[in-house]
This record gives C-alpha cells, structure tokens and sequence, in this order.
C-alpha cells in the first residue's frame, strides 16, 4: 500500500507504537501468547461514576468510557485490533480482510487501524438485496471506510447467511470478491467482531 509500512507510521506520544506484550497473571498459561500490539488507542480510558436518579441507598453505577479511546476507532474494538493487526504485520500481512454489516463498527475501526497502520483493507459488507447494486453514498461508518481508502464489497443478507459469516468463506464462495483480493500480495483475514 502507498505510504510505507506500519514501520513507518508516525507515533505520537505512543500511540501506532509497537509494545511488547507481557499478559495479566491470570492469562500467562494461554497459548500461543502474542509478543506485541500496536497502541491503536488512548488507553487506558477512564471509569465514570453515573449518578443515577432513583437508585436504592448503597447502590452505585460505573461506567468504563472506552468511547474515549480514540475518535476513529471507538469502543471496545481498539482493543482487540491492537493484537490483531499487529499478529497480521508480524506475518508479513499488507492488507487486512474482514466483514461485516453494512454500517459495523468492527469494519470502521478495522479500516481506521489499518489505514493507520499503513495496510490495505478490504470490507465484506451485507445489506439488502436490493441495494447489493447500489452506491450507498458517503453516510455513517461508509464515509469512514470510504475516507480512509478502504475497498468495499456488498454482498446481499441472504448470500451472507447462506456461506456463513467467516470470512474466508465468503472469500471462497463469491468469485468476483475472490478475484479481487487474490491480486492483494499478502492477506490477513480479521473475522466478524475479531
């Protein structure tokens, strides 16, 4: 992809770096353990006390604001695309494959990391038959996906639930879609929701 390689993203004040990973003691016998992540978000995000009208005496509600771990990626995405993009760059990956619905924000953040990280994306998305043909216009996470340069590809509800979810499924079983992403040199496939 034009631009360099994540290598070169610019890092600012830690954010796009390259961290080693040493897991929580509860998750050291897990096997394989990653050895890095990229920092994709502005971790770690803080935890709000809701002050709830009408609550019973001595009950309190907390909320963890992962809505503020970076704009583009929001939510609890950032966390899961920083092991999973940084395993595709450790395999040699220059551009991630994933799915999802028609406005997902898995497929967002996917194409936010991974234009961030200087990778090709490209998009599965399901929506109705009746618009599989139709340009969707620049709306909602489309106009992100689109922004960031991410390929699109429609594939109707019915086809999607036919072949599975999985993405290499999908790959498999639609041939344009297979055509296109075999011209992609070296590919990572992101399942739905990672």
């Amino acid at each position: 992809m034009d631009g360099g390689d994540a290598r070169s993203a610019v890092h600012m004040g830690g954010f796009l770096s390259r961290r080693r990973y040493d897991p929580p003691s509860w998750a050291s016998h897990l096997r394989p353990l990653p050895s890095h992540t990229f920092s994709l978000g502005h971790l770690p995000t803080p935890i709000h006390r809701w002050n709830l009208p009408h609550l019973s005496d001595g009950v309190e509600v907390w909320i963890k604001r992962d809505d503020l771990s970076g704009m583009q990626l929001g939510g609890n995405k950032v966390r899961t695309l920083e092991f999973l993009m940084a395993d595709a760059i450790e395999n040699g990956a220059d551009c991630v494959i994933t799915a999802g619905g028609i406005q997902s924000n898995h497929c967002r953040a996917t194409a936010v990391a991974a234009r961030y990280l200087n990778l090709g994306c490209y998009l599965i998305l399901r929506t109705s038959k009746a618009l599989v043909e139709k340009d969707l216009g620049l709306v909602g996470n489309l106009l992100v996906e689109r922004l960031v340069g991410a390929h699109i590809d429609l594939v109707s509800k019915e086809e999607y639930a036919k072949i599975g979810s999985v993405v290499s499924s999908l790959l498999h079983a639609i041939l344009p879609i297979r055509e296109k992403f075999a011209r992609a040199s070296s590919q990572w496939i992101v399942n739905d929701h990672g």
